[in-house]
């Protein structure tokens, strides 16, 4: 068994966005090993930032999913001084972390699935962490 250990910045522009991750991530399970099985777990370092899994073919959802986001989480003054309790919410609520199976080196996603970062507090530089780990 042979783990690996990834990271990547990325650089967000705006106060909420969806970038997607697929292209970086993919890349390292391919330099892991061209016939590796195995998993890869995707860890997001902040608390007012995410990762998680959707499809990017169709921009309507992600716009769909942020105004529904936006509608059980407004943003609005809170006790936290930084006044950024809605991005710390929204982080909470879609995970800081995801693990995808990998077979023959490469990340086992369905048909319309992709890795998305979601920012929620830029914008920011973020990291990003990947551990791969298979044979």
């Amino acid at each position: 068994m042979q783990i690996k250990k990834y990271s990547f910045s990325l650089k967000t522009h705006k106060k909420e966005q969806f970038i997607p991750i697929s292209e970086e991530v993919n890349g390292f399970v391919q330099e892991a090993g061209e016939n590796i099985v195995g998993v890869c777990k995707i860890f997001i370092p902040h608390t007012t930032a995410a990762v998680f899994i959707n499809q990017t073919v169709n921009p309507d959802v992600m716009r769909d999913f942020q105004t529904y986001l936006e509608s059980i989480v407004p943003v609005k003054r809170m006790l936290n001084v930084q006044n950024n309790s809605d991005a710390h919410t929204k982080s909470i609520l879609t995970g800081t972390f995801i693990e995808i199976p990998i077979s023959n080196g490469k990340l086992d996603l369905g048909e319309w699935q992709d890795l998305l970062f979601a920012e929620f507090d830029g914008p920011r530089i973020r990291t990003v962490i990947v551990h791969i780990w298979g044979q």
